[in-house]
């Protein structure tokens, strides 16, 4: 496969689970707004924000307690920042728009119905904003676009051959999603420390964002022990949106495209080191050191990034050797 074509494949994967991702928080923060407090309120603005990376236009979260219409207005601006700000290179219009311009490079490797899929999907957001999407039940427009990037996936799922264009989908894919999770379950224990207060609706909404409320429950009924919801989103291989799940997924996926590409063998070494940690050095924390578990979680994020960077030096930015072949 071209290198190019690779690497569309895999900024596309990438960019539309960034997408979907910030769609499942902000629904999940419309959730809270319902029925929460509004310190609670506050403190997920906080977490979603950490969890994110990102720091608002104006600087800084600035919250009135005091003050509920305040505070409603402040998450009008939050939510138009994550969704439509133009300079935010991370909001959901602009993820949705380069997953675009990267299938528009490669439509040589993107069927009709995936291109089809995803131009509806960009052409949805493009010309609304923020007052378009706040005037009747705004929590409706997010899981309208996760829906259309869960359907994008569904599509590739059913259609795509199993040759590397699909592994360089999946493994932008499941990079971003292992990268996302460890920085929220970071951010979740900033916001709500183990040892603090707790309360269920705090740990039922990160297994809402994670969608693995109905299987968390299955192992452990409804009782949101923090250490062991924090113990099920990182280390069970059986979640889809767990840390370990993830990093499985990267690991086959670069075991089907290395084809003994000798760069691409850090790449292997580094996903199965992660895997190691995850595996046998995980277990072995103390669940009520949560500075020690967030420094692990902090580790892991490093490690998608350098990953990411092993990536791109294995199939995309490589050099090519002087005398060889076209």
């Amino acid at each position: 496969m071209l290198s190019r074509s690779a690497q569309g494949l895999y900024w596309i994967g990438r960019y539309l689970e960034r997408a979907q991702h910030g769609c499942r928080l902000i629904a999940d923060q419309f959730e809270t707004m319902k029925d929460r407090p509004v310190d609670e309120i506050d403190k997920n603005w906080r977490r979603l924000y950490q969890g994110l990376g990102r720091v608002p236009l104006g600087g800084e979260l600035r919250s009135n307690l005091d003050d509920e219409q305040f505070m409603l207005v402040d998450a009008y601006t939050l939510a138009d920042d994550l969704t439509f700000e133009p300079a935010n290179p991370d909001s959901i219009r602009n993820c949705l728009a380069n997953a675009r311009e990267n299938a528009r490079q490669v439509r040589n490797v993107v069927d009709e119905d995936l291109w089809s899929c995803l131009n509806l999907a960009f052409l949805d957001l493009r010309d609304i904003e923020i007052p378009d999407i706040w005037k009747d039940r705004p929590n409706e427009f997010y899981r309208r676009t996760e829906d259309a990037v869960r359907t994008f996936f569904g599509i590739a799922e059913s259609n795509m051959y199993r040759d590397n264009g699909w592994q360089f989908l999946q493994l932008g894919r499941f990079v971003e999603r292992a990268q996302l999770l460890a920085a929220l379950i970071d951010a979740q224990l900033t916001v709500y420390p183990v040892g603090g207060p707790q309360a269920d609706p705090d740990w039922l909404s990160l297994l809402r964002i994670c969608a693995a409320r109905d299987s968390y429950g299955r192992l452990h009924s409804m009782q949101f022990d923090p250490a062991a919801v924090v113990d099920f989103l990182v280390a069970d291989p059986l979640v889809s949106r767990s840390v370990r799940y993830a990093v499985a997924r990267i690991c086959e996926a670069l075991d089907a495209a290395s084809a003994g590409r000798p760069l691409a063998f850090e790449a292997g070494r580094r996903a199965g080191r992660l895997a190691a940690l995850i595996d046998y050095d995980w277990p072995n924390r103390d669940p009520a050191d949560d500075e020690a578990i967030r420094a692990t979680l902090r580790a892991i994020g490093d490690d998608c990034r350098r990953l990411h960077d092993d990536i791109d030096s294995a199939y995309f930015s490589y050099g090519i050797e002087e005398g060889a072949d076209a």
